[in-house]
C-alpha cells in the first residue's frame, strides 16, 4: 500500500502545496470481488480522427466489444491539466493544475486512486505520470509503479522511477509498460478477492514519435489532408493563428511516425488483454482507452510552439474514448453524447460503489448513467510564448470561444462556429465582415462566464 512519509517528504522538497500533507484515513479492508477491476490505457497526444485505423486489436477489444464515445473531449487540451482531470473528475479551474509546470498543485487526496486505494484496491501506474513530477518522488497511492516524466524525452536509457528506485530503462517504453502490466496482473492473480486499479500511460504518439524497429517502415496509408489543413484565408481567426503555417509534407511525416508508434500501443493492448483472459479477469474489468488531448495535423496552419494542442479547435480538443465492461457496457455501440475526461473518475467511483468526499465534488458525469449534458466547458490557461488564455462553450450545434488578456478576464477576441454547416471551423461568424450573420451570443457569453467558476453539480 501507499506509504505516506516518503512521498510527502519528496513533494514538499519540490515545493508542492502544503495541502498534500493531510492525515491519511485508516485503510479499509479488501472489498468483495464483485467490485470491478479498473484499467485505464492512456495515450499521449492521440487525436480522435484518423488514428484508430492502425490499431486493429484495440478496435476489437474496445470498439467491437465495448462502447465508443464519438464526441469526447479534453476539457483542457494539454497534458498535465487533462491528466489531473482524469484523476479527479474536475475541471482545471477546480483541481488547480492549469499548465504542464503545476502538477505539484494537485491535491492528491482528491484522486480516484486515493479513493480506490482506501477502498482496498491494489493499485499500479506504469508510464508517464506528470511532465513536471520529480523523478525521485513516488506517485501517491500506488502500490506498484514505473514512471517517467516527459514523453518528448523518453528513449532507451531514460531514467524511470521503478518502485522507488531511479534507474535507466533500455527497453522501448511501450513494451516496458506492457511488461510491467503483465507482471502486475500476475502478482494480482493470487488475490482474487482484491480488485485492482491500473493505469498504463504511454509516450506514444507524442512527438518526436519514435516507432520501434518492428513498425519503423509499416505502411500507414496516404493522407490527403482536409479542408482545415488547406484553409488559406485566416483573417477571421485570432492573431496567433493568422501568422502560422506548416507544410503538408512535414505534417505527413509527423503523422506517419505517430501512427507507427501507435502500432506498439496496439501490441500492448493485445498483450494485456491476452493476460486478462488467461487469468479470467477480463469479464469483471471496467476498462477505458483514451488520450489526454488531441493533436492538429496542420489544421488552420497550426503546429509550431505547441499550438498543435492547447488550441480550441476540434482536432485539439477531441479525444478517442472507449469503455468496456462485459455484460454491463453495450458491445459495438457508438454514443454521441458529449463526454469528457472529467467523466472517467465519477464513472469509476460509481462502478465501485464509492462516493467522492464533500470536500472534492466531481464536475464530471458518470458515463454509465443516463444523464446527458447540453454543453461542455473547455478552458485553457495562460501559457506564455504559446497561445493566449481562452474558454469555450461546446455543443453539438456550435462552439463559442473567448480569448483573454494576460489578466485572464479582459476579452480580446471571439469566435463562433456553426458546427452543423461548418464542421471544419473555417468561418468565424463573429469576424467574417458580414454583420448580417452574426449570432446573438450575449446569453452564451453570460453562461460561459458562470461556467468558468462552476463547481460540482453546477458544472456543465
Amino acid at each position: 500500500m501507499f506509504h505516506q512519509p516518503k512521498w510527502i517528504a519528496g513533494v514538499v522538497a519540490t515545493s508542492a502545496v502544503a495541502c498534500l500533507a493531510v492525515p491519511l484515513r485508516e485503510q479499509a479492508p479488501a472489498q468483495p470481488a464483485s467490485r470491478p477491476n479498473v484499467l485505464i490505457i492512456l495515450t499521449d497526444d492521440q487525436r480522435a480522427s484518423g488514428t484508430m485505423s492502425v490499431m486493429p486489436e484495440t478496435r476489437r477489444v474496445f470498439k467491437t466489444n465495448g462502447t465508443e464515445f464519438t464526441h469526447a473531449f479534453a476539457t483542457t487540451p494539454l497534458c498535465c491539466p487533462s491528466r489531473a482531470s482524469i484523476f479527479t473528475g474536475r475541471y482545471a479551474h477546480n483541481h488547480g493544475v492549469k499548465n504542464n509546470e503545476s502538477a505539484g498543485l494537485l491535491d492528491q487526496e482528491s484522486t480516484v486512486q486515493r479513493y480506490l486505494d482506501h477502498a482496498g484496491y491494489r493499485t499500479a501506474f506504469f508510464g508517464k505520470f506528470f511532465n513536471s513530477w520529480p523523478i525521485r518522488t513516488d506517485p501517491p497511492y500506488f502500490d506498484r509503479w514505473a514512471v517517467f516524466p516527459n514523453s518528448g524525452l523518453v528513449s532507451a536509457g531514460t531514467d524511470w522511477n521503478v518502485n522507488g528506485a531511479v534507474r535507466a530503462v533500455q527497453t522501448y517504453s511501450t513494451d516496458y509498460i506492457a511488461d510491467q502490466a503483465v507482471r502486475f496482473l500476475g502478482g494480482s492473480e493470487g488475490s482474487d478477492d482484491q480488485p485492482w486499479l491500473m493505469y498504463l500511460s504511454t509516450a506514444a504518439p507524442h512527438v518526436p514519435a519514435r516507432p520501434e524497429s518492428d513498425h519503423a517502415e509499416a505502411p500507414v496509408g496516404y493522407w490527403s489532408g482536409n479542408p482545415a489543413v488547406f484553409e488559406r484565408d485566416r483573417r477571421d481567426k485570432p492573431p496567433f493563428v493568422r501568422d502560422r503555417s506548416i507544410t503538408l509534407e512535414k505534417v505527413r511525416m509527423v503523422r506517419r511516425n505517430q501512427l507507427r508508434s501507435l502500432m506498439s500501443v496496439d501490441d500492448l493492448v493485445e498483450h494485456v488483454f491476452g493476460t486478462l483472459e488467461k487469468f479470467d479477469d477480463k469479464e469483471n474489468t471496467l476498462a477505458f482507452f483514451m488520450s489526454d488531448n488531441g493533436f492538429l495535423w496542420g489544421e488552420h496552419g497550426l503546429y509550431a510552439q505547441g499550438s498543435q494542442k492547447r488550441s480550441p479547435y476540434k482536432p485539439s480538443v477531441k479525444l478517442p474514448l472507449f469503455m468496456r465492461w462485459p455484460a454491463r457496457v453495450e458491445a459495438g455501440a457508438a454514443r454521441n453524447r458529449l463526454a469528457a475526461n472529467i467523466d472517467v473518475a465519477p464513472t469509476i467511483l460509481g462502478a465501485a460503489g464509492l462516493q467522492p468526499d464533500d470536500a472534492y465534488p466531481m464536475d464530471g458525469i458518470p458515463l454509465l448513467g443516463d444523464r446527458l449534458r447540453e454543453r461542455l466547458l473547455l478552458e485553457h490557461y495562460v501559457d506564455l510564448g504559446r497561445i493566449p488564455e481562452w474558454a469555450a462553450t461546446y455543443t453539438h450545434e456550435y462552439e463559442y470561444i473567448e480569448y483573454y488578456g494576460d489578466d485572464g478576464s479582459t476579452l480580446t477576441f471571439r469566435e463562433y462556429y456553426d458546427l452543423e454547416s461548418d464542421p471544419w471551423q473555417l468561418d468565424n461568424l463573429l469576424f467574417d465582415r458580414d454583420p448580417a450573420n452574426d449570432p446573438d451570443v450575449a446569453r452564451i457569453a453570460e453562461q460561459l462566464d458562470a461556467d468558468r467558476r462552476c463547481i460540482g453539480a453546477a458544472c456543465p
